[in-house]
């Protein structure tokens, strides 16, 4: 089936997200059972600069990152991006309804501070109908920054359609116990987040999802517990691998395996490859049931 693409759109100033958030709650009315082509979104976005600031308060958050500007700092930018394009009329299901399930960011130039950036976005929907397997419905979400129409980093994000359900009940405890990680595998921290984690996090990234505030909101969306963001462990794993190899992070992904109810105590574990490159995963400290995995590419010492 030939692939469709929607027309580019014009230049917009990018939304703040506590607002979007509030709007999103209006596309729940949203239930698309149509049969559909793939089809490609093209949106473009103008976005402030960075300040010095901002930087600054996320690189306290997380203690250790050699980069002058966080890869995983740029998230909170595309996040923004991906909610605006959701709102978009021609986006078929409901904000809400969306888990994210991957991320990769790379980095191509140097992030200038104090400098504006354009945005372009584009979604790959995929075929859609009443014959397609809800585990196909995975739209990916490419947002590139540009600088003086030079670009300048590169966020593919994956998302999973969830399927309605009414009275949806909370989750249950996971009592399962996973697996040390075998000998390749290096411990590199343990951390432990408290019930206030969430909370920080969406305050340094604007990022008020009901599931990461209080038990009492994510209970509506079939959380016992409020959960961590993904993109703070992220983060978070970044800063620790930057601080052991002393070199910043040029390309780093995830992919998210289980949510991380609060309090909780997680360790990252490290498989370097070469001193270049290498995997990372973050276990419960005491379950050790895998939460996210993923890859990283260091800058290399030449450049």
């Amino acid at each position: 089936m030939q692939e469709v693409s929607s027309p580019m759109e014009q230049t917009a100033q990018l939304p703040k997200l506590p607002g979007m958030f509030f709007r999103s709650l209006f596309t729940v009315a949203r239930n698309d059972q149509a049969e559909a082509a793939a089809t490609t979104l093209h949106d473009n976005f103008t976005a402030p600069a960075l300040t010095a600031t901002q930087v600054a308060r996320y690189k306290e958050a997380f203690p250790g990152f050699v980069s002058e500007v966080p890869l995983t700092l740029m998230y909170c930018l595309a996040q923004r991006v991906h909610l605006a394009q959701m709102l978009g009329d021609d986006f078929p299901w409901p904000a809400p309804g969306l888990v994210h399930v991957s991320n990769e960011l790379e980095q191509h130039a140097e992030i200038e501070l104090n400098k504006n950036f354009h945005i372009q976005a584009h979604i790959k929907l995929p075929a859609r109908g009443p014959k397609v397997s809800p585990r196909r419905l995975r739209p990916l979400f490419t947002v590139t920054f540009l600088q003086d129409d030079k670009p300048i980093v590169t966020c593919k994000s994956e998302y999973q359609v969830m399927p309605k359900s009414a009275n949806k009940p909370a989750k249950p405890r996971e009592q399962k116990q996973g697996q040390r990680p075998n000998d390749d595998w290096q411990a590199v921290n343990e951390w432990r987040l408290d019930a206030t984690s969430g909370r920080n996090y969406a305050r340094l990234s604007g990022d008020f999802n009901p599931i990461h505030l209080h038990p009492l909101l994510s209970r509506w969306f079939g959380f016992e517990k409020p959960i961590i963001h993904g993109m703070y462990m992220a983060g978070r794993a970044q800063a620790e691998i930057e601080k052991k190899h002393g070199k910043a992070v040029q390309r780093i992904d995830v992919t998210f395996k289980r949510p991380v109810p609060l309090p909780a105590t997680i360790a990252l574990w490290e498989n370097a490859s070469t001193d270049a490159e290498g995997n990372y995963q973050v276990c419960g400290a005491e379950d050790l049931l895998q939460r996210l995995e993923g890859s990283y590419t260091l800058v290399s010492s030449e450049e």
